[in-house]
């Protein structure tokens, strides 16, 4: 695999910070959604684990274009990509599944609630279907805490018993109902059927990894600061919740599919974190480039651009934390790292 002196940076200190090695030794292990941010970053922490620390895990990426090869791959890695559609053609034993693919962007979310909710539902019982088949197979979904909806202001933090309130006759609660309803399905068939699977809970997921044109107001701000140009906010920032570096997002996945317990939820986030969009916005501006702007143009938001109501969320993370995992990453952190990807 090509890697950048960041990502060989950033990928050995994890390595390190969580030995997934006896997990990962000689297994193999399918990825749905496997060029997205997150399944991006599962496919490269595996293969260069696979190269410093010789573990000979197999990927089987799937992807709705797996002739479309990534920049990163070398003929020596061991991975093969898969066509992700109304099914799988696999024809080996896969010992692990990461569900993790999905639709992502407000846009697209308001364009097309129907093809959103469906792919997440369908999808998620095209994925039992195959780990049921796999005897052993142990399964992880990447959830969202979106699915804990509209809780009232005062709330504590979210613990995985808890939820708010989803509008069903909202368009844009197409993603959170779609995984809510996925979320059932996991726990159903692990109490009905026995399958291993497990749900994560993630927040905002950022940094190493992601694509720098991605439709997301953590994306935008990260824009404005690499070309100079002023914050321009449609809302009024108000939606406060937390981020999560990608690395901790990773670490995260595997040790809930390698220690939690089938059926559960994990919440996953970085409670350090816990920032306003609007007091996110300064505090960027301020760190890292103060020769720009906040402008506040509230108003101008329409309905399509997709914005949630004002939410504000911290989840509990205890409950992943009781297995060893905790976060690294700061927010800093977070753009700093993408500052040096992006500027060069």
């Amino acid at each position: 695999m090509k890697s950048t002196d960041i990502e060989k940076r950033e990928l050995s200190k994890y390595i390190e910070l969580f030995d997934f090695d006896a997990y990962l030794n000689n297994k193999t292990i399918l990825i749905t959604g496997s060029k997205g941010l997150v399944g991006t970053g599962l496919v490269k922490w595996i293969l260069f684990q696979n190269q410093i620390k010789g573990t000979n895990t197999k990927i089987l990426a799937s992807t709705r274009k797996p002739h479309d090869l990534p920049n990163y791959i070398e003929e020596s890695d061991n991975i093969r990509y898969v066509e992700y559609g109304t099914e799988i053609s696999i024809d080996e034993k896969i010992d692990y599944i990461v569900h993790a693919a999905s639709p992502t962007g407000n846009k697209y979310h308001m364009q097309h609630p129907v093809e959103t909710f469906k792919t997440n539902v369908d999808g998620m019982e095209m994925m039992l279907d195959i780990a049921e088949k796999n005897n052993g197979c142990s399964m992880i979904y990447l959830s969202s805490e979106e699915i804990y909806g509209l809780p009232a202001d005062d709330s504590p933090a979210m613990t995985e018993n808890m939820f708010g309130a989803i509008d069903s006759l909202n368009l844009r609660s197409c993603y959170p109902l779609g995984k809510k309803a996925s979320e059932f399905l996991c726990h159903a068939s692990a109490d009905e059927y026995g399958i291993d699977v497990k749900i994560i809970r993630p927040t905002v997921i950022h940094g190493l990894f992601q694509r720098y044109e991605e439709p997301r107001v953590v994306n935008e701000l990260l824009r404005c600061l690499v070309e100079n140009k002023d914050f321009i906010m449609k809302s009024d920032g108000l939606t406060k919740k937390c981020m999560m570096y990608s690395l901790d997002a990773i670490s995260a996945i595997f040790t809930v599919l390698f220690k939690g317990e089938k059926g559960e939820a994990y919440n996953a986030s970085n409670p350090e974190t816990f920032i306003t969009v609007r007091n996110l916005a300064k505090h960027l501006v301020e760190t890292f480039n103060p020769s720009i702007k906040v402008v506040f143009e509230t108003g101008t938001a329409t309905k399509a651009d997709g914005f949630l109501p004002h939410r504000t969320i911290v989840q509990d993370c205890s409950k992943l934390m009781s297995l060893g995992w905790k976060p690294y990453g700061s927010l800093d952190h977070i753009y700093e790292i993408d500052l040096e990807r992006f500027k060069g």
